[in-house]
């Protein structure tokens, strides 16, 4: 092939036209001058060469030979033409194919755009390539997006061009993007539209130009522009061919732009469908009959449900529906209104367990306008509504608390004043006096109600009790030996107590109240029916992520005590309000409804947890958490009881109440007490400022208008550090933090008693502090 074109070539190069012509004008007139000599010799006619060359003949050649040169002339500027053409073809039929290959094999975008223009200028033999945006700005300025060929003379991204309808609006780029029209220019140095940049095309050695649009979603977003080195270079075909190729180019661009879409939309989905299967909600989707096509691994966990079992199912059939009838009743609701609805259910599982859940129950509508589907999104808020619980819980036993401080002060005043009086009563009355009788039924209530206040206390858990090291075990034993005795045969005692468990720090005696109160609770829920009685003790850690479901509780060791039953369990309405004081879902006679606030109020005051879990018909199930402690840790020692020694000695004592005052100095003074007593605290200090030795003791109470018990003291032991004082007080440590024993202590009190005191207990703490005061000043 290569042969052949070089043969062509030479022979083009050896034979023109006008050489053809001279060629034909020798040979004519060599024929015209030899032809009739010629034919003589051959005809044997000698004659005939003496005739002579006529001038016509001459001219017939000198015509003929014209004749020959302009059509040779005629027919070498065709084949140029020709020539030209095919080439022309030929390059675009190379540029096709070539862009072509890049459209098929190209993946990006930009990658793809630059190969084009790559293509347009190494293939198709034009000067340079460009591809420009038009933006959505207010200038409306076009972005050079990608180009190839004259590098360094040519700056796309200084051509400040736009597609507006203004002066740099009107190049090739802006003028095809604004009007989706091909654009040609074929002729830069001379077009007036050219003005701004012709200077930069000059030195580019550009001539013509031309600008196809690039159209997605019958827009014109873009245009494709082409220089070349020629004027005049884009003829209508060459116009049609590239116009075709831009065609395809927007085809690609398009293509690709989809199926990157496509991409992200499966991307999206695939990552959609990860966290729907991760996510902590439950999802379940159902087509527009009601038919349940998705759940998630949530959903099956929330419902019970396995997927296998719900796909395909109708919600109307579904399990949780007939088990949950308001959510059911919700999903319905929106069936109706096509309206999002969203609200807070109670929800049950397989088990019968109760959860709490927020429901929003969505429709979901299709591009005409009509649902194709609806989406439920559930999350479990059982340990938020659980901690809301607990809150209102505490709440309601800080309001408790408040109260019962409020109230304690003046109630066992009025209590310290019956008693008191009472028991002097008592001892003046002989055994057969017929008042005895009445008479001990009011020291009996009155007993009665000091113990009520205390409960109080116990519940609201401002009553401190001495605690100790004890081990769990021991307690439960202790319960269930009391218990067998009393609960009937068809009940099943079962325990379970983990080896080694430890120690806790506990007033063992409240303890052991709680553990009975619960158990009792138990066998009265199985009373009629029979049932098992389960308690069982191990030790857990709590980390700082458990920490949220117990609140006020810190990370650490505890020990896990659980008491379950199989009885009828209870509502979620009673289940409200069972650690509240004096309710009780038991008849007249068989309960007072402080039984598990006290035990609330204990297990609160020893830094634990108490909740309880109980299903109607299933059970109910109460969970303990106390803190573990160390094995080596001090057995706080209980005070030594004191014998009360000779009564002697004289005793300052001040109280506000004045019907307390005299009960007390009449019964202080029965034990042999010399008593001076005042109803005012400054004028009790006047008095002590005379004569400070005249004293044995004081004894004064806490709450006094000016002057308090605290105040008081501190000034009389400025006077006298060694003088014995007991501080007196109706309220509780956590109303007044003066009168717990620490901070009393500090003071220099020695002594803190809590109202109403028997006489027994005030005797001897009176005995034994005026008899440590003598022996200590006999020292």
């Amino acid at each position: 092939m290569r042969k052949r074109e070089q043969m062509a070539k030479f022979m083009s190069a050896r034979f023109t036209c006008l050489t053809i012509a001279l060629a034909y004008f020798i040979v004519g007139g060599v024929w015209a001058l030899f032809a009739d000599q010629l034919f003589a010799v051959l005809l044997n006619q000698p004659g005939l060469a003496d005739h002579a060359t006529r001038p016509s003949h001459w001219f017939f050649i000198a015509v003929s030979t014209g004749m020959l040169y302009w059509l040779l002339r005629y027919w070498d500027a065709a084949v140029t033409v020709s020539q030209e053409s095919l080439r022309k073809v030929n390059r675009s039929l190379r540029s096709f194919s070539e862009c072509t290959k890049a459209i098929t094999r190209t993946d990006d975008e930009l990658l793809l755009m630059r190969g084009i223009c790559r293509i347009c200028v190494e293939v198709g033999g034009h000067r340079m390539a460009w591809v420009a945006f038009g933006e959505d700005d207010p200038e409306k300025k076009l972005r050079a997006v990608t180009h190839w060929g004259a590098e360094g003379c040519f700056f796309i991204e200084s051509l400040q061009a736009s597609w507006d309808n203004t002066e740099r609006g009107q190049g090739p780029a802006g003028t095809s993007i604004r009007t989706g029209k091909i654009t040609v220019f074929q002729n830069l140095l001379t077009n007036p539209r050219y003005e701004p940049w012709r200077e930069a095309a000059e030195k580019c050695g550009f001539a013509s130009c031309i600008a196809l649009p690039l159209k997605g979603n019958k827009k014109t977003y873009g245009s494709l522009v082409i220089f070349d080195a020629q004027p005049n270079a884009f003829d209508h075909e060459e116009a049609e061919l590239l116009e075709e190729l831009a065609g395809d180019l927007s085809y690609g661009i398009r293509s690709l732009r989809l199926k990157a879409a496509r991409e992200r939309e499966v991307d999206e989905r695939l990552m959609l469908a990860t966290v729907m299967d991760q996510t902590s909600d439950g999802v379940i989707t159902f087509d527009a009959n009601g038919v349940i096509q998705y759940t998630n691994p949530s959903f099956e966990g929330l419902c019970g449900v396995p997927v296998d079992e719900a796909i395909g199912v109708s919600i109307h059939d579904f399990e949780c529906s007939k088990r949950n009838p308001e959510f059911y009743r919700a999903i319905l609701g929106v069936f109706s209104s096509n309206e999002v609805r969203s609200g807070h259910f109670i929800n049950k599982k397989r088990d019968g367990t109760e959860y709490d859940i927020d429901a929003r129950i969505s429709p979901v509508f299709g591009d005409n306008g009509q649902v194709v589907r609806y989406v439920a999104t559930i999350r479990d808020v059982s340990q938020e509504v659980g901690l809301q619980r607990q809150l209102r819980q505490a709440q309601k036993m800080e309001a408790l608390a408040t109260l019962s401080g409020g109230i304690a002060h003046d109630f066992n005043n009025i209590l310290a004043i019956i008693i008191t009086n009472v028991e002097m009563t008592l001892e003046d009355i002989a055994a057969d006096d017929p008042l005895r009788k009445a008479l001990e039924l009011v020291h009996k209530a009155g007993l009665r109600g000091k113990a009520l206040v205390k409960q109080f206390l116990t519940i609201s858990r401002q009553n401190e009790q001495p605690r100790r090291p004890v081990q769990i075990e021991g307690i439960i034993d202790e319960c269930l030996q009391l218990l067998r005795a009393t609960l009937p045969t068809t009940i099943e005692i079962r325990k379970q107590i983990e080896p080694g468990l430890g120690l806790v720090s506990a007033d063992p005696t409240q303890i052991n109240q709680v553990i009975m109160n619960l158990c009792t609770n138990a066998g009265d829920a199985m009373q009629m029916q029979g049932g098992i009685l389960d308690i069982s003790a191990t030790a857990t850690q709590l980390r700082n992520s458990d920490l949220v479901r117990y609140p006020g509780l810190q990370a650490g060791a505890y020990i896990k005590l659980v008491v379950a039953d199989t009885g009828h369990g209870m509502s979620r309405d009673v289940l409200d309000r069972i650690f509240d004081p004096f309710y009780t879902t038991k008849t007249q006679g068989k309960g007072t409804g402080l039984g598990l606030s006290i035990a609330h109020g204990i297990i609160k005051n020893h830094r634990g947890h108490i909740s309880v879990n109980s299903i109607e018909g299933v059970g109910t199930t109460f969970v303990i958490l106390l803190p573990q402690i160390n094995g080596d840790e001090t057995v706080q020692a209980a005070e030594a009881p004191q014998t009360p020694g000779a009564a002697q000695g004289h005793i300052l004592f001040v109280d506000d109440e004045e019907d307390y005052v005299v009960g007390m100095k009449m019964a202080l003074e029965r034990l042999g007490y010399s008593v001076t007593a005042e109803t005012d605290g400054r004028r009790t200090l006047e008095l002590f400022r005379r004569n400070p030795q005249n004293f044995d003791l004081l004894i004064t109470d806490q709450t006094m208008p000016q002057l308090t018990g605290v105040m008081l003291a501190e000034e009389v032991l400025k006077i006298r550090p060694d003088l014995p004082i007991i501080l007196c007080s109706g309220s509780s440590p956590d109303t007044d933090n003066a009168v717990s024993p620490e901070n009393a202590k500090a003071k220099g009190i020695r002594h803190v008693l809590m109202k109403p005191v028997e006489k027994a207990q005030m005797s001897a703490v009176v005995s034994a502090l005026i008899e440590t005061a003598g022996g200590q000043q006999t020292n």
